[in-house]
């Protein structure tokens, strides 16, 4: 079951969700602990936004 809510959540922050939002959505006591323990998917978000600005200044 942990890991189905763990996907979830990854999901959602990879998707675009709003931080603040899945935090509420996973019931922690402030958003620290969100960031804390999903910083792997913001990383690889990051890494895509990068990618992203590259492409549009690119072209």
């Amino acid at each position: 079951m942990h890991g189905l809510r763990h996907t979830h959540a990854s999901v959602l922050i990879y998707k675009g969700a709003n931080i603040h939002s899945v935090s509420k959505r996973l019931g922690h006591s402030d958003i620290q602990t969100t960031l804390d323990h999903y910083s792997h998917v913001l990383k690889e978000m990051e890494e895509r936004d990068e990618e992203i600005a590259i492409n549009v200044y690119s072209s």
